[in-house]
């Protein structure tokens, strides 16, 4: 289990308050409190069961259908006693949101080397190779397999339980391996600022973009799957940022779509920007399709703002307007992602890859360790530890959306653990949970919040890496 796995609680409660807030960082006071998120999101969850299923109707209990005002109600999960929305395909993927805690995970840990074997004499030197019983089994499971370096159920930390959702990991560890991507006709890039670039002090113009992640995912795929780019006008316009449309310079491009746009949250993908709609005027596509994007930190950021501003009876009845945002961005995206999956609207197939969002602070929740994080406005949350449940509660949603659908997800939060303004550079902190050496490279830009040239290249390693396995 990694809810006891990774990083301290300042992990997780920065991701909320300061997970793409912006350029000025939140209130530094909800960063060092220490609570119990874990109970929060128990009873929490206990309550999402008991509401889904209502009084006196059939439910399964889903957490992640919020009964929210603002929550259209043609929101849909894979689930008979939820209405598909009116457009969707009936031959949707109708895969059981349940997953059962004690379902197998699809993780190989490879075997350690015999001769990095110690020679004990405690060890019996017989045929049947029995093994003592003081000597314990290696570790199993996402945390231990693929975040060793920050993996520590030791220090009691408080992080997401990936493990009790049937996750297939991928070799590489970069995230998830759900689908055989192949024969790719047509990429479509949706999401946030992160997706669409943006600029900083060594990247000031437009036209100064060969290093955002977009791009270079692009080219790669142009040239693995023989794609069309549009020409050097075309996709030299569609690699650029619009600061007044706030989206690529170009729609469209060859066989390259974007309508990414700065400050999206996930109802932008369907409901509220409509990037979908966007991309897919028609309701789908008889190409071969393939989906990336970067999406969430907005939300959570959101979701750090009216927790701040909770009333004192808000705060005592357990921030209920929090966690209804917070299961809403959920709903939201598990409402795409269905969409993208339904092979009624993709006769030929598609694919869809997302990212779970990074935090810049290394766990600690110093946010001053950036020079240009100033305060933005954001106030302290009265009970912090419910701000960390609700970010692991979406983190967790965002999990089981990837297994649900048979979707990738990419574990970008946790890779950039230790590459961010407190692990790296001449001040690192070398007792960082996150430490990964004096040669770490820092991952996030002058604003804070947004990657640096080496982020970007990270970031497009582990799309490339989840498209070719």
């Amino acid at each position: 289990m990694m809810r006891r796995a990774l990083g301290s609680l300042g992990l997780w409660t920065m991701l909320g308050v300061v997970a793409l807030c912006g350029l000025g960082a939140c209130s530094d006071g909800a960063a060092g409190a220490a609570g119990d998120g874990a109970e929060v999101q128990a009873e929490h969850d206990a309550t999402a069961t008991d509401a889904a299923k209502g009084d006196g109707e059939e439910g399964d209990g889903d957490p992640w259908a919020p009964d929210v005002a603002d929550v259209p109600d043609a929101i849909w999960a894979p689930d008979d006693a939820v209405e598909p929305l009116p457009d969707a395909g009936d031959d949707a993927d109708d895969v059981s949101g349940d997953a059962a805690d004690d379902v197998a995970l699809e993780v190989t840990v490879p075997d350690a080397a015999a001769d990095d074997a110690p020679e004990t004499d405690d060890v019996a030197d017989d045929a049947s190779g029995d093994v003592p019983d003081d000597v314990p089994a290696p570790p199993t499971g996402i945390g231990p397999t693929c975040f060793a370096e920050i993996w520590d159920p030791a220090t009691g930390a408080v992080g997401p339980d990936y493990d009790q959702f049937p996750v297939t990991a991928a070799e590489h560890c970069w995230g998830t391996n759900h689908q055989d991507i192949q024969s790719v006709d047509h990429v479509v890039f949706l999401g946030d600022s992160v997706t669409v670039g943006t600029p900083n002090l060594q990247h000031v113009l437009p036209t100064d973009n060969n290093h955002f992640w977009r791009n270079e995912l692009a080219t790669f795929l142009r040239d693995h799957f023989g794609l069309e780019d549009g020409g050097f006008i075309d996709f030299g316009l569609w690699k650029t940022w619009d600061a007044l449309s706030n989206k690529a310079g170009k729609l469209e491009a060859g066989d390259f779509k974007s309508c990414a746009k700065w400050g999206a949250r996930t109802d932008d993908l369907l409901a509220g920007g409509g990037q979908i709609h966007e991309c897919f005027p028609t309701g789908g596509s008889p190409q071969r399709t393939l989906v990336v994007f970067t999406m969430g930190g907005n939300d959570i950021s959101k979701i750090t703002q009216i927790g701040g501003e909770a009333s004192p009876e808000e705060v005592a009845a357990g921030y209920p307007a929090a966690w209804a945002l917070a299961d809403s961005t959920v709903a939201y995206l598990r409402e795409a992602l269905f969409w993208l999956k339904d092979p009624a609207r993709f006769p030929k197939g598609s694919f869809v890859i997302f990212a779970n969002p990074f935090e810049f602070t290394d766990g600690t929740g110093d946010v001053d360790a950036c020079p240009a994080a100033g305060l933005a406005g954001y106030k302290d949350w009265a009970q912090p530890e419910v701000l960390e449940a609700i970010v692991v509660h979406v983190l967790e949603g965002f999990m089981q959306a990837a297994v649900d659908t048979g979707t990738d997800m990419v574990w970008m939060l946790e890779h950039f653990c230790g590459h961010g303004f407190v692990a790296t550079g001449p001040d690192a902190d070398p007792n960082n949970r996150c430490y990964r050496g004096p040669d770490a490279a820092l991952y996030f830009d002058d604003t804070c919040i947004h990657p640096s040239d080496a982020g970007h290249h990270a970031i497009f390693e582990m799309f490339r890496d989840t498209v070719l396995e």
